[in-house]
């Protein structure tokens, strides 16, 4: 089935029909990239932030306090 002809049946579709079609499309898409290693740049920035977590354990702002930081700025 080419593209053309799948873009063609989704405007056929009810705009809950085609919400449900992109949920199950974006679904299977992240099922797809979990399942990719990573890239060496990527695994690169996870050690360097996993060891900059490491050495400085003080250096996190709890969740509650960045969100209530977030709110108060809007």
């Amino acid at each position: 089935m080419s593209i053309d002809s799948i873009v063609s049946r989704f405007r056929e579709l009810s705009s809950d029909e085609k919400i449900r079609l992109v949920q199950e499309l974006w679904d299977q898409i992240a099922e797809d990239i979990a399942r990719m290693p990573l890239t060496e740049s990527q695994r690169r920035l996870l050690d360097e932030r996993l060891a900059d977590e490491e050495n400085n354990p003080d250096d996190i702002e709890p969740w509650t306090k960045a969100k209530d930081d977030i709110f108060r700025d809007l």
